[in-house]
């Protein structure tokens, strides 16, 4: 056994846990780009030494894709042409997905940003040029960030068979495919339909109490309103890419078709909101998700104990996981980057708090473990075997 390595971005800097080969003992390092939040982690293992991405957002020294090739010891965070034209007058408030590209293409690395835009790389990170046939997108006039805010392009999923597919999601817009390797995108999600009694109240309510959302926010033409038009994670099964999983606003979704068509699984959860969503790497099939209160009062944390709900069915039914997790009294939440599976066997779970607090799932999340530390507020978290290094 290899032993795992952690990758965690926080609001104030970024960590790197280590385990030994029985993931029994852990080493923290020390905090590296201070005062850095870092939105998402990646390692390119494609390249050696493997290189460290981040998506690096500091409110006075600006926005970044942070590279390092020796864990931290030093950083690069030029990033030339990471940036929209002039002639569309948006700036990137904060980078926020980091994938380095398909093992077909070395030195391709994506990012996505907020405001929503897909940027390539061909040179491992070190340059930018934006994709424009997403970034210009016709349907570039529904994405919207609800409550305020820019739209986010918060995931890259790639297809691990064929370099030509890529998935892209979009926080308020919506996921899509490209099936020529950018040159044109598909929507993916219009036939994501919420079902549960509960959203279609929620949405009824709204739509009551804010008649002017409805022009303030407007949907694609005949895309029904309870269409999830914000994954808050989306995830492609590495194990069966076919298999598209989405945590979003208003439920968790699962399709088996690249995204055609999706089904509402949320029965059996105790909410219909959440953000983080992980998807085991090989072995037994499992998906992990953390269901937050969901009240008009905008709470948004699990109430009282901290619980990850498993399915080991494709979301037929769900089990609550909390052995290891403190509770009663505890009220945390987890966000959308922040939860992970490392691909060993058995497979390992994790995930961080807002609290500053890290979890590791044994035995498929049966029974969790803290690790040493207390950290900032946890945005992401990225697992790798140690081999894989």
């Amino acid at each position: 056994m290899p032993g795992t390595m952690l990758l965690v971005g926080t609001r104030k800097g970024f960590f790197i846990y280590r385990s030994d080969a029985a993931r029994e003992r852990w080493e923290l390092s020390a905090p590296m780009l201070k005062g850095t939040s870092v939105y998402q982690a990646a390692l390119d293992t494609r390249r050696r030494p493997a290189r460290l991405l981040l998506a690096a957002n500091h409110w006075a020294w600006g926005r970044s894709v942070a590279r390092s090739d020796d864990f931290g010891a030093t950083w690069d965070q030029r990033s030339p042409g990471l940036g929209f034209p002039q002639d569309m007058g948006i700036t990137i408030d904060n980078t926020w997905a980091i994938t380095p590209g398909h093992r077909d293409e070395p030195g391709v690395v994506w990012c996505g940003t907020q405001p929503a835009g897909l940027f390539r790389s061909e040179d491992w990170g070190e340059s930018w040029a934006p994709v424009d046939s997403l970034n210009r997108a016709p349907d570039r006039k529904f994405w919207h960030m609800t409550g305020g805010g820019a739209s986010a392009l918060t995931a890259v999923e790639l297809d691990p068979r064929d370099r030509r597919v890529i998935y892209v999601s979009i926080a308020t817009g919506g996921a899509y495919v490209s099936l020529d390797g950018g040159a044109t995108w598909e929507p993916r999600w219009h036939t994501a339909i919420a079902t549960s009694p509960e959203v279609r109240e929620m949405f009824e309510k709204i739509s009551e109490m804010f008649p002017e959302m409805n022009d303030q926010f407007p949907m694609p033409e005949g895309v029904d309103p309870l269409a999830a038009n914000e994954f808050h994670k989306f995830r492609l099964d590495p194990k069966n890419p076919d298999r598209c999983w989405g945590q979003a606003h208003v439920g968790v979704f699962r399709s088996d078709n690249g995204g055609r068509q999706w089904v509402d699984v949320t029965k059996g959860l105790p909410s219909f909101h959440g953000f983080p969503l992980a998807v085991t790497k090989q072995g037994r099939d499992a998906v992990f998700v953390v269901p937050l209160e969901m009240e008009a009062d905008n709470f948004r944390v699990c109430n009282g104990q901290l619980a990850v709900y498993r399915t080991m069915d494709a979301g037929a039914t769900w089990e609550r996981l909390t052995s290891g997790l403190p509770g009663p009294h505890d009220y945390q939440s987890v966000y959308r980057d922040a939860m992970d599976t490392d691909g060993l066997e058995p497979e390992g779970v994790y995930f961080g708090t807002t609290n500053g607090e890290v979890y590791f799932g044994r035995e498929l999340g049966s029974a969790w473990t803290r690790l040493p530390g207390t950290l900032p507020p946890i945005l992401s978290v990225a697992a790798y075997p140690l081999d894989a290094v």
